[in-house]
């Protein structure tokens, strides 16, 4: 539940100094204020922005809790930024590794991903900042709104050469096939040989059907 007087937390991403500002002092657009710390320039989100992730916050320390057998998650929320900025930490000591993140649309299925795997989607290009992304049990919302996320993908348009496409069960490897059905990058572990009749075939292990080679540019 959101508090009566909500307010934004936020980490400078120039000296990591941690503060806090009440909602209504937000602009409703988005805008920049400098720091009272270290005096830098600092981009905030919209009044909205800020809200939704107040409420995303407190779900996450919600369904956090339960999954850490009653342990309270802290969120350090990091501010929209041009160049990269530090994801926001969920526990001191482990930033992300106890969040499951699922994305909505075709071709993910069942598929729960942690940071690490999502950083390699979204470096290929397999991920947007639009996409719909569950966090532990959490309502889906855009993997652009989801502070700890929002570094990954300013690494990803500062980045000169995109990565290969790698595939969504192993996204440490490169795909080197994909699903004809539904359309899912697939290493060679996830794609093994069939013998049909005469003919072997790489078929992709999640549905049996059949694959197309994805030709890598030299």
């Amino acid at each position: 539940m959101v508090e009566s007087d909500p307010r934004y937390e936020f980490t400078c991403p120039n000296c990591s100094g941690s503060f806090s500002i009440q909602l209504d002092r937000i602009p409703p657009v988005q805008a920049r204020f400098r720091c009272p710390k270290c005096k830098e320039p600092t981009d905030f989100p919209s009044r909205e922005e800020a809200r939704a992730q107040i409420k995303l916050r407190a779900e996450l320390k919600a369904t956090g809790a339960a999954a850490a057998g009653g342990l309270p998650l802290k969120s350090d929320l990091a501010p929209p930024a041009k160049a990269a900025v530090s994801a926001a930490r969920v526990t001191p000591a482990e930033p992300t590794e106890i969040l499951q993140f699922r994305v909505e649309k075709p071709g993910f299925q069942s598929d729960v991903f942690d940071r690490r795997g999502l950083r390699n989607l979204i470096r290929a290009g397999e991920i947007v900042e639009t996409d719909p992304i569950r966090v532990n049990a959490s309502a889906p919302v855009p993997a652009g709104d989801l502070p700890y996320l929002r570094s990954l993908f300013a690494l990803a348009k500062a980045q000169t050469v995109r990565p290969p496409v790698c595939c969504r069960t192993h996204t440490d490897k490169v795909a080197f096939f994909r699903c004809h059905d539904s359309g899912r990058p697939l290493c060679e572990a996830c794609a093994p040989e069939k013998k049909f009749g005469g003919q072997i075939l790489r078929v992709c292990q999640h549905c049996g059907g059949t694959t197309t080679e994805i030709v890598i540019p030299a």
